[in-house]
């Protein structure tokens, strides 16, 4: 039993990405904000069709709280090819459809990634390497280190699976006085090989939550996986 549990909190660590916010540049110029999601690794034989929820309770400078979310739709067919799309965020109490801003499509049997990005209605498509899995020896632990700590949660049931608990903690110094610590509650279901729920609390970022609220096991319907008409595709360069 302990032995499973280890190997659960390793592949944990293994196949999921804690939330990151992160920044880029749209064609207009503009910053977007975005957070790195819940990472679906490309393997057979485990499909599904899923949502994602994605909320941010950001703190304001004078206090208080902003609060935005958006979802995702993501599938696996049982090739291992994986669909997951990027939207933008709207207020947590908004009822509108978030904007739908790229799709990807990874392909292990073509080695293929194809990013379609809804503004120009072109996909581009280049080459794809999965990831290699860690060994069941172990490895190393995702982000491991002397200001790393690890707490098993337990396991509990989501959606009839089975998922392992993990809380990473992790101490940065803000100065010579003040140590900030960041925590992250994983849970991971061996049965898909991907996290269903992701906490991050960071005191100066403060909540990301990302959290599959609505999960079909069994294989997404074809279109899933086909390039919507309307879009040309392009090559990785755009040529």
């Amino acid at each position: 039993m302990r032995a499973s549990v280890l190997l659960g909190l390793l592949l944990c660590f293994a196949f999921s990405v804690s939330p990151v916010i992160s920044q880029d540049s749209d064609p207009t110029g503009g910053v977007r904000t975005h957070i790195v999601g819940i990472e679906i690794p490309p393997i057979a034989n485990a499909p599904f069709t899923a949502k994602v929820l994605v909320t941010w309770n950001r703190p304001l400078v004078g206090g208080g709280t902003a609060s935005r979310k958006y979802y995702t739709q993501v599938a696996r067919d049982s090739q291992g090819r994986v669909r997951r799309e990027a939207r933008e965020f709207i207020s947590a109490d908004s009822n509108a459809e978030p904007p739908l801003r790229t799709f990807t499509f990874l392909d292990p049997v073509s080695s293929t990634r194809t990013v379609c990005t809804r503004a120009t209605m072109n996909c581009a498509t280049g080459p794809f390497q999965p990831r290699v899995n860690l060994s069941q020896d172990g490895g190393s632990l995702s982000g491991a280190g002397s200001n790393v700590t690890l707490e098993n949660l337990g396991q509990q049931t989501m959606f009839g699976l089975p998922v392992i608990g993990t809380r990473e903690t992790t101490a940065n110094s803000q100065d010579r006085t003040r140590l900030a610590l960041t925590h992250t509650d994983v849970w991971y279901s061996p049965d898909l090989q991907m996290d269903l729920s992701v906490d991050r609390n960071n005191p100066q970022l403060g909540e990301v939550t990302l959290k599959v609220v609505e999960l079909a096991r069994g294989e997404p319907d074809p279109s899933w996986f086909a390039i919507p008409s309307g879009y040309q595709v392009i090559g990785a360069r755009g040529k």
